[in-house]
């Protein structure tokens, strides 16, 4: 290791010794703005790879909660409403279709059904009591095994007209009025956040959303007149013993197709949405190639052009001792400080911007699912610091190549 050794300070005729890392340290410090220029590109790199991995994970694990927390075996949908099912569901996107309700009693009289529950969605503009607009769904209480159990306060529902239940995003507290459209609901329990498009629900009874029958909300999505015959969804959970796939493809061909309804599992309506995740992803997977190939030609270039700037110090520091080894390492000791920190920096940068702004990319993205814990985290945050310090060190490395080739005297004269 090369040691230098110097005097001065408040106590003069005191020698502090210096080495390859310090002299990295001081080099940095002497070009300052240099220094922040690189320092950028890693940060903007580091963040870039942290946020657009994180955004993909969190929707890919949102996708995961939405199937996996259903709590339905077969789901029945209209062949039409698919889409806008599937947007409620994983974002809370409000959506409202419909399909005629007789098929509750139709479904109920198939040999594996062990219990069925209908849902009617109907869409809403935002309402005093939320940040957004909210997906109000009437279900029957007395049938249900889908939403009770994602209630807050364990309890039996026994809903009342004009009482409702609202998701863990609605900013009602258990006892309080919200209205909608002109008409007051009491809230009589909550749910506990489900990482799913219920977050953002008001779920009440039938007869509770029929008093909302001649509201322009209702007008506007459904058929008011035939508004106590229709339905959107039924739930099934299928006989104990009963292959829920092989049992969805019998359901459906049991129908013609004239009849307009889709039997699938939650995977089976999720599929589609997964799919484009993965495609969101390979895009993403390619901007991050490009920014990280940009950043190393950025680093290789600068490192480049201040190290034949800077031949006569490297030269001196030959003609003082030191070793092409010690020069090598005060390069490398800069693209490590440049890299750790800029990548460090990024990180942080980005861990915060998400979580500050957490609700709104959920808002602007329809991202329900938006997770920052440790452990979901972690390991994008080492990997993101790996690729900014091979990054960095494969900089220093390429631009040291030429200068190592040369004679300290040529260093020297080159200057002269």
């Amino acid at each position: 290791m090369l040691f230098l050794y110097w005097t001065g300070g408040k106590e003069m005729g005191k020698e502090k010794r210096i080495n390859c890392f310090s002299i990295a340290v001081r080099n940095l410090n002497a070009q300052m703005y240099r220094s922040l220029f690189m320092m950028f590109f890693v940060l903007l790199m580091s963040a870039t790879f942290f946020f657009s991995n994180v955004l993909v994970e969190n929707m890919r694990l949102g996708i995961k909660n939405t199937t996996e927390r259903m709590g339905a075996d077969i789901i029945v949908i209209p062949n039409k409403g698919t889409e806008d099912i599937r947007e409620s569901l994983f974002s809370g996107t409000p959506c409202s279709v419909a399909i005629s309700k007789d098929w509750v009693e139709r479904l109920g009289k198939i040999e594996g059904v062990k219990r069925l529950s209908p849902q009617l969605y109907v869409a809403t503009q935002a309402a005093s009591c939320c940040d957004a607009a909210v997906q109000l769904i009437a279900f029957d209480p007395k049938t249900d095994f889908v939403v009770s159990p994602w209630l807050s306060e364990k309890q039996e529902l026994n809903l009342e007209v004009g009482e409702v239940v609202v998701g863990y995003n609605v900013a009602a507290k258990i006892g309080q009025n919200i209205k909608f459209y002109n008409t007051e609901f009491k809230v009589a329990a909550k749910l506990d956040k489900s990482g799913m498009g219920y977050d953002n629900s008001v779920f009440m009874t039938f007869d509770t959303i029929y008093k909302l029958a001649n509201s322009d909300i209702v007008s506007e999505n459904l058929d008011k007149e035939n508004l106590k015959n229709i339905a959107s969804m039924i739930m099934i959970e299928v006989e104990d013993g009963v292959s829920v796939g092989s049992f969805g493809v019998d359901l459906q061909e049991a129908y013609p197709e004239e009849e307009e309804i889709y039997a699938c599992t939650a995977s089976d309506l999720m599929s589609g949405m997964a799919k484009e995740v993965e495609k969101l992803s390979g895009y993403g997977n390619l901007l991050i190639v490009l920014l990280v190939v940009s950043t190393a030609l950025a680093l290789i270039s600068i490192f480049m052009l201040t190290i034949n700037e800077r031949k006569y110090e490297f030269g001196i520091l030959y003609v003082l001792g030191a070793k092409r080894r010690q020069v090598f390492q005060i390069i490398i000791s800069e693209a490590m400080i440049i890299s750790l920190v800029g990548g460090f920096i990024g990180l942080i940068v980005a861990y915060f911007g998400i979580v500050v702004f957490g609700d709104v990319i959920r808002q602007k993205l329809e991202i329900q699912y938006m997770s920052m814990k440790l452990e979901q985290v972690g390991m994008t945050a080492l990997i993101c610091m790996g690729i900014s310090f091979l990054t960095g060190i494969l900089a220093a490395v390429s631009s040291v190549y030429r200068i190592s080739k040369e004679e300290p005297y040529r260093l020297i004269m080159e200057k002269e």
